[in-house]
């Protein structure tokens, strides 16, 4: 099984939001001063942190839609920590990835994705440069590729392979990228 169309545009539309600073735009340009792009780019946990919120509310709650406007509270809180999360519940505060579950694997796939470095030494810094588009498809082809077993990815290894591939032919001159058109669909609902 696959993740349904709805979740695919969820994992897609949150990642872009939260690299261009529009999850909750007006608390986001006050807390960080006009500067967010500039401090994600030092900031892995933020990204980090912030995608496993999102993911535990998209398989806890189920939403249609991300919610922005709580994503975006979440990590004004992390960079400004007077900012008080306890609208949050206890769940949704969860960043382990332990158990062999949907969710964990997203997470460990967010790590991986902030602390990946390439055969050129790109890493996390440079992907934010390239912009919220750029992590988009890399999340878009992760969600695209796997395979749901049990409630778990069974494939995870192999959905890592398909983003490392468009990492590495993004990056890397000579690299030619074997991915097929519908890996790298972005879908809508």
């Amino acid at each position: 099984m696959m993740l349904s169309t709805r979740q695919k545009s969820n994992i897609r539309h949150f990642i872009y939001y939260l690299v261009n600073g529009s999850l909750n735009f007006e608390l986001i340009e006050l807390t960080f001063g006009g500067k967010y792009f500039e401090i994600l780019k030092t900031k892995p946990d933020y990204f980090y942190k912030t995608a496993c919120v999102f993911i535990n509310q998209e398989f806890n709650l189920n939403p249609s839609w991300p919610d922005t406007l709580k994503l975006g509270q979440f990590i004004c809180h992390l960079h400004h920590r007077d900012l008080k999360t306890e609208q949050f519940e206890e769940w949704e505060l969860d960043f382990t990835y332990n158990e062999p579950d949907l969710s964990s694997d997203f997470k460990r796939f967010s790590k991986w994705f902030v602390e990946k470095i390439t055969d050129k030494d790109y890493s996390y810094r440079n992907y934010i440069e390239n912009g919220a588009s750029y992590i988009e498809q890399c999340f878009a082809i992760w969600a695209n590729v796997v395979v749901i077993n049990n409630n778990q990815i069974a494939n995870f290894d192999f959905a890592i392979e398909r983003v490392e591939q468009y990492i590495n032919s993004y990056y890397l001159k000579d690299f030619k990228s074997n991915l097929e058109d519908w890996e790298c669909e972005l879908h809508l609902e």
